[in-house]
C-alpha cells in the first residue's frame, strides 16, 4: 500500500502545479501589455481599455478608441431593466450637457433593433447606442455585473471607475468632476 501512495502524491502535486501553470499563462496572455503605456488592457480599473469595434442602432461602425481625447462611459444596458430606465434620463440629460468632453456608449444586452429603436425614441437618445446580438461585447469583454453596469474611462484610454446599478445626475456630475480633477470619485458622498 506505501508504493502506491508516494506516486499518487506525486501524480497530484504535478497536477495542481500544471494547473496552476496553464491559469497563470491563460491570464497573462487573455491580458497582454499595452507596449506604449506598460499597462494591463483590460475592463478592470487602472488598466487600459480594451478597445472594440461595433455597429451603432444606426448602423454606423465605432471603436472604443475613436473617442481618445475624451471621457467615454460605457453602459451595458437591456430596455427591460427597471434600474436602467431610471438612469436613462440621467445619461441623455448628461450627454445633451457635456457631449463635448464625454462621450457615452451604450451596449445593448442582445436585444432585437426594433425593441432598442423604440426605446432610443421613447427617451430622444442621441448618444450611441451599440447593437450586440451575439454577446460578443456585454458576454465577451464588458461583463456587466448587474444592470445596468457602467465603465468610465478617462481620455487616456484608462479604466477610471465602474460602476453596478443606475446612476443619478449627483452622481454622474460626480464622476466625470472627479475624473477631471484627477481623483477617485465617490458616489455615495452625493447621496442624501
Amino acid at each position: 500500500m506505501k508504493k502506491i501512495w508516494k506516486p499518487l502524491i506525486l501524480i497530484l502535486v504535478v497536477g495542481v502545479l500544471a494547473g496552476i501553470f496553464y491559469f497563470q499563462t491563460q491570464s497573462s496572455t487573455a491580458n497582454q501589455v499595452n507596449s506604449t503605456d506598460g499597462l494591463v488592457t483590460g475592463t478592470s480599473i487602472g488598466e487600459i481599455a480594451t478597445d472594440f469595434r461595433g455597429t451603432t442602432l444606426e448602423g454606423e461602425t465605432i471603436s472604443l478608441s475613436d473617442y481618445r481625447g475624451k471621457i467615454v462611459m460605457i453602459n451595458d444596458f437591456a430596455t427591460w431593466c427597471g434600474p436602467c430606465l431610471l438612469e436613462t434620463p440621467h445619461l441623455v440629460e448628461l450627454y445633451n450637457a457635456k457631449k463635448d468632453e464625454v462621450e457615452i456608449i451604450a451596449l445593448n444586452m442582445q436585444e432585437k433593433e426594433s425593441d432598442v429603436a423604440g426605446y432610443q425614441d421613447e427617451f430622444n437618445i442621441t448618444y450611441s447606442l451599440v447593437m450586440d446580438p451575439n454577446g460578443e461585447l456585454t458576454e465577451g469583454i464588458y461583463r456587466p455585473i448587474g444592470l445596468p453596469t457602467s465603465w468610465f474611462i478617462d481620455p487616456e484610454g484608462v479604466v477610471r471607475y465602474v460602476h453596478s446599478g443606475p446612476l443619478t445626475a449627483p452622481m454622474l456630475e460626480e464622476v466625470i468632476a472627479a475624473l477631471n480633477e484627477g481623483r477617485e470619485p465617490d458616489v455615495f458622498s452625493v447621496l442624501n
